[in-house]
């Protein structure tokens, strides 16, 4: 999930490095395959905010219309579950 524009995505033909989508990337991709729908709309929007974004669970609390101390256990139960969908968790899970 980055822009078009970064320097790995996007090369010059001159530079002599491939131009296209690197695999890396394309497997990233695959990997987000059913993501929203795996985690709900509402989580993954706050996950895409919180850990693409940057922003802070102060700012996404009030993105929400919530405490911000309700946020970080919401959030932290996110990962978790986002973990699990991306089989993150280890053999203790």
């Amino acid at each position: 999930m980055t822009i078009a524009s970064s320097a790995n995505f996007l090369r010059g033909t001159a530079s002599g490095y491939a131009t296209g989508l690197a695999d890396g990337r394309a497997d990233a991709i695959d990997r987000l395959d059913g993501f929203r729908e795996a985690m709900g709309e509402k989580p993954a929007e706050r996950l895409i905010d919180y850990c693409v974004l940057g922003m802070t669970t102060a700012e996404i609390a009030r993105k929400d219309g919530a405490k911000e101390r309700d946020m970080a256990p919401v959030l932290h139960q996110h990962l978790r579950d986002c973990a699990l969908h991306f089989k993150l968790m280890g053999k203790k899970g």
